[in-house]
Formats: structure tokens, C-alpha cells, sequence
């Protein structure tokens, strides 16, 4: 736990606060002459993380560490002697007093226990004037203009004025932005709700997908967004956590409903609905599925061999819609007992836009290899990462000139000695190319400016993890090896049946030179890949894989749930 505790992550999220603290303290303890030198820097370092441009740079955050340095001038002064020149004092507290509204904006918005996007009648917070945080940087404008007179103690005149041109638009919009939002937000949850319901019965949407989930996991719903529009009747989304409502509101133009508690649920959800679609197993599910006049079905959001994919709790859904027959096995094979019956074989729509090539790997003379390792979990018995493999990996794929696409999990820097070995990966792929001309593929390249299919396509073989990653893979055809990160050994084919039609690299990469030549190679697992696409990834024609789909969800729109 100390260890964890001290991991920077949890520096990093002190700093903001803490860098403050320090600066009073080098002003007030340090010696003649401390501020300009330390004490500066500690502000400049301060302020420039505030600056950096990122996500939860949203009015209210980071308020005390803004606050406190906008009054360091006061500090200076009392430690020097000096008197605080009455101008100073009222741009201080003019930016305290901008600081103080953004935290009572942010205040108001998380009153609101329902919110909205994309409905007509929208009493919605997900508002894209606070998202794109001018409050913030209008008062950390106002941070940086009050330390002026200890930098430039000519240009201290300037300060006030400064601050003004900071300080009055925020006075104007943040008083517009506060009656408009006392309109939308401060009314009762039951006449937002009723507010909402009517709403949503007049578009009577056919069936409604549910989420719940941590920040950053709205890619789980989203991959299915596509198949959802091809299913006739129409739809709504519900999630119940505030920080996802921006996120799904931006992917989709239909209704999104953020419930907050559990007693609004039901009272929102129209009667046309009849079915409920379900993409992962958290916790709050429980607050719908319990609901019986409602057919509720399970996709989750990949199919993979992880502890994930066979989790005791998706029996309580009324249907499980699975890749293959593999999806339905793994329940049974890990001691997990729900009846056949329930589960619908569905493939995996999202591979159909996969291309399947028809060149064998050893007619390419300069492969491409796809890295795509996972992240390393909540929990150790969920960790297959193998980065720490990574940099041995790679090196041992650029000796044999492949080209390299370098895509690991999004949570892989949650870990530090996992984001140390990709930069370490990296830094490999960045010598190479500079060296050898290869056009290797890393960062924002291969991580935002492709998806992972753009990268499954551009590669002739594939390198992961357990993970969906390698069933996703599997449509292709393509020859792929798993890194046994674990180091099971012959045990890996129970935790991950998929690795019979694998090559599997041991966790400390001692057989990589006998895998590679079979990955790049000879490619001895080519016949099997072909029958076990089947068996993880449903029977049906390429030409119309995606509508089997739909096909099946279609025939659980309406009707009774039993």
C-alpha cells in the first residue's frame, strides 16, 4: 500500500494544491533574496500546470492552490516590511472572488440529479460553455497578472487593469451563466423527471441502452453505436454517472438521460420501451435489471478470454448476446452455470469491417507487426500486461526489420512501470526510424489518429496480450501471438483457450526467436485460425456478418420479456 501510495500519480495529483503552499513558505522562511530565485519558479511551475490545456480543467478545480497564489504578493510584502498598495489588494481579491464563482457554477451544476442532452424539451447540464472552461482560464489569467509586481515590479501598475479585462467578462457571463443555469438545474427532481418522461414519450423510442461506468469508458457503448441506428424503432441512453453524459452526448445525436439516484429510473422510461441493452457488468445495472416488465440483454463489449468475459453476474440478464460458441463455453468451462437457452449467437458486428487478405505471411518480405499490449488492471489476477516484456519485444521484432505498430491499452500510463516501458518502446521505435527510414507507427499516431482496426489492417501479424484484441484479430485470418505474461506455461490454453491457434511467447521471452519464425515465417497454425474464427466468432458470411446482429436484436424489440 506505501508503495502505491507513493507511486507519482498521486504526486502528481497533489501538486496542484501543494505548489502554492511552498511558495508562502519560501517567501515567508526563505532566505534574502529566496522569492525571485525559488519562489518564482515554484509559481511559474504552478501556473503552468494550471495553463496546460486538459479535460479536467473545468471551473472549481484546483480552486484552493489559485486562490491561495493569487494572494502570494500579500506574503511578499509582509515578509519584506512592505506595505501592500491598496490596487494590489483589490486585484487579489477580485480573482479570489472569480475563483469563488466558478466554484459555486461548479456547485450548481452538480445539484442537478437528472440532465439531458438531444431532447426538446432539455433541461441539460452538459453544457458546452462551462466544458470549454473560460471561467477557468480567465481566473488563472487573473493569477498570473496579480504576480506581475514581484517579476516586473515596474509594470505594477498594470496589474489592476490586468485583472479588470479578466475580471468583468466573468462577472457577466458568469451572472448569465448562473440564471440560466438556476432555470434548468435548481427545479424539484420530480419536475425534471416528469419534465424528461414527457419528453422521451413523445419520440417513443423502441428499446434504450443503459451505462454505468468510470470516466473514460464511454468507448464501451460507443463501438456499438453504429449497430444500435441499423435496429428499427429508435433508441434513448441512460447513464448514471454526471462525468459520461458530455462524452456520450458528443457520439451521438440520440437522447442521453443522466439519472443520478436510483428512484427516478423507472418513472423516466417510456412505455414504448420493451428492451434494455446492457455493455458491461457495473454495478448499477442492478437498479434496472430488476425491473420485470422489461427484457434486458447483455452484449458486454468485447470477447475475450478475460475473467471479464465468463463473470458469474451476466446470468442475471434476460438474454447474452455472444460472439460464438466459445462465448457460451467459457461459462461452463470456469464452473460458471447459466442455461444455454439464454445466450443468442450473434458474431461481432464490429469485424466486419475488417479486411480478411489472402497473401500468406511468408510471401511478405518486410512484415508489418501490430504491438498491442493490455494495461495491467484493477486487480493482479487480472494482469496480463506484457509490457515489461515490451522493449525485448520490440527489439527482437525491429533485428528481423519488421515495421512496427505500436499500440497499447489507453489505461496503460494508470501503471507507471507499464508507462516507463512504452516509453521505453517508444524511444526504440523513434531510434529506428530515424536510423533505418521504417515508417513505425506509435503515440498519437497509432493511438488516436488511427483506431485499433485502422492498425489491425495496416499489419500482416499481430503481437498482444489476453485480451479482445486477439478474438477482434482472429476474423482476419492473420497469424498473431500472445505474450503468456503470467509465464503458465502449458497452463496457458485454460486461462486463454484461444492461444491453440497461437504462438505463445513465454513471460520472460526466452523463446522468441523460435516464435517469431513461425509468426513471420512458416506460419504453421494458418488451418486451425480458420476453424477457430468459427467456433469464437459465429458462422456466418462475410458479405452480411454485422446483420446477424441486428437481425437477432430486432426479434427481442417489442413483445413480452418473458
Amino acid at each position: 500500500m506505501l508503495l502505491e501510495i507513493t507511486q507519482l500519480r498521486y504526486i502528481r495529483a497533489l501538486l496542484p494544491n501543494t505548489l502554492p503552499v511552498l511558495c508562502h513558505a519560501v517567501v515567508l522562511f526563505g532566505v534574502s533574496g529566496a522569492w525571485p530565485a525559488v519562489g518564482l519558479a515554484l509559481s511559474a511551475a504552478t501556473l503552468a500546470f494550471y495553463c496546460y490545456p486538459r479535460d479536467t480543467n473545468v471551473p472549481g478545480r484546483y480552486a484552493p492552490g489559485r486562490m491561495l497564489l493569487a494572494f502570494t504578493p500579500f506574503t511578499a510584502a509582509v515578509a519584506a516590511g512592505s506595505e501592500v498598495p491598496a490596487a494590489w489588494a483589490l486585484a487579489a481579491l477580485a480573482t479570489a472572488g472569480m475563483i469563488a464563482v466558478e466554484v459555486l457554477l461548479a456547485r450548481v451544476v452538480s445539484a442537478a440529479k437528472i440532465a439531458t442532452a438531444h431532447l426538446p424539451t432539455n433541461p441539460s447540464t452538459a453544457d458546452s460553455f462551462l466544458r470549454r472552461t473560460v471561467l477557468y482560464y480567465l481566473s488563472t489569467f487573473a493569477v498570473l497578472a496579480v504576480q506581475v509586481p514581484l517579476v516586473f515590479p515596474g509594470a505594477a501598475a498594470a496589474t489592476p487593469y490586468a485583472v479588470a479585462l479578466a475580471a468583468l467578462p466573468t462577472a457577466v457571463l458568469a451572472a448569465a451563466k448562473f440564471l440560466d443555469l438556476t432555470h434548468r438545474v435548481l427545479p424539484s427532481t420530480e419536475d425534471t423527471a416528469l419534465t424528461v418522461a414527457e419528453a422521451l414519450d413523445r419520440l417513443e423510442p423502441a428499446f434504450m441502452v443503459y451505462f454505468a461506468g468510470p470516466p473514460n469508458t464511454t468507448y464501451q457503448l460507443e463501438m456499438w453505436l453504429p449497430y444500435f441506428e441499423r435496429i428499427r424503432g429508435g433508441y434513448f441512453i441512460m447513464t448514471r454517472e454526471r462525468h459520461n453524459l458530455q462524452a456520450l452526448a458528443e457520439a451521438t445525436e440520440r437522447p442521453v438521460v443522466f439519472i443520478e439516484g436510483q428512484g427516478p429510473i423507472d418513472q423516466v422510461i417510456p412505455a414504448s420501451v420493451s428492451t434494455v441493452f446492457y455493455v458491461n457488468n457495473g454495478m448499477k445495472n442492478t437498479h434496472l435489471v430488476r425491473n420485470p416488465d422489461l427484457r434486458h440483454i447483455q452484449l458486454l463489449h468485447g470477447d475475450s478470454d478475460k475473467v471479464s468475459s465468463y463473470n458469474p453476474v451476466t446470468g442475471m440478464y434476460d438474454r447474452i448476446f455472444v460472439a460464438g460458441q466459445a462465448g457460451i463455453d467459457r461459462y461452463g468451462n470456469h464452473g460458471v452455470a447459466i442455461p444455454a437457452d439464454k445466450f443468442d449467437i450473434v458474431g461481432r458486428p464490429q469485424v466486419s469491417v475488417l479486411d480478411i487478405p489472402r497473401t500468406e505471411i511468408s510471401a511478405v518480405k518486410a512484415p508489418t507487426v501490430l504491438y498491442a499490449p493490455t494495461w495491467t488492471g484493477f486487480y493482479e489476477d487480472a494482469n496480463y500486461c506484457s509490457l515489461p516484456l515490451g522493449p525485448k519485444l520490440v527489439k527482437a521484432l525491429l533485428e528481423r526489420g519488421a515495421t512496427v505498430v505500436f499500440r497499447p491499452h489507453p489505461y496503460t500510463d494508470r501503471d507507471d512501470g507499464a508507462a516507463r516501458k512504452r516509453a521505453e518502446v517508444e524511444d526504440l521505435l523513434r531510434a529506428d526510424a530515424a536510423k533505418t527510414g521504417r515508417a513505425h507507427l506509435w503515440g498519437a499516431r497509432a493511438c488516436e489518429e488511427m483506431t485499433l482496426f485502422d492498425c489491425v489492417d495496416a499489419a500482416d501479424a499481430l503481437v498482444c496480450d489476453v485480451s479482445a484484441v486477439a478474438s477482434d484479430w482472429l476474423y482476419t485470418e492473420k497469424p498473431f501471438a500472445v505474450v503468456d505474461a503470467r509465464d503458465e506455461g502449458a497452463k496457458f490454453v485454460e486461462t486463454f483457450p484461444l492461444a491453440r491457434v497461437a504462438y505463445r511467447i513465454d513471460g520472460t521471452g526466452a523463446n522468441l526467436a523460435s516464435v517469431l519464425d513461425d509468426l513471420l515465417k512458416t506460419d504453421p497454425l494458418a488451418h486451425e485460425r480458420a476453424r477457430e474464427k468459427v467456433y469464437y466468432l459465429g458462422d456466418f458470411p462475410a458479405e452480411t456478418y454485422e446483420q446477424a446482429f441486428i437481425d437477432t436484436a430486432q426479434r427481442y424489440i417489442g413483445g413480452s420479456p418473458s
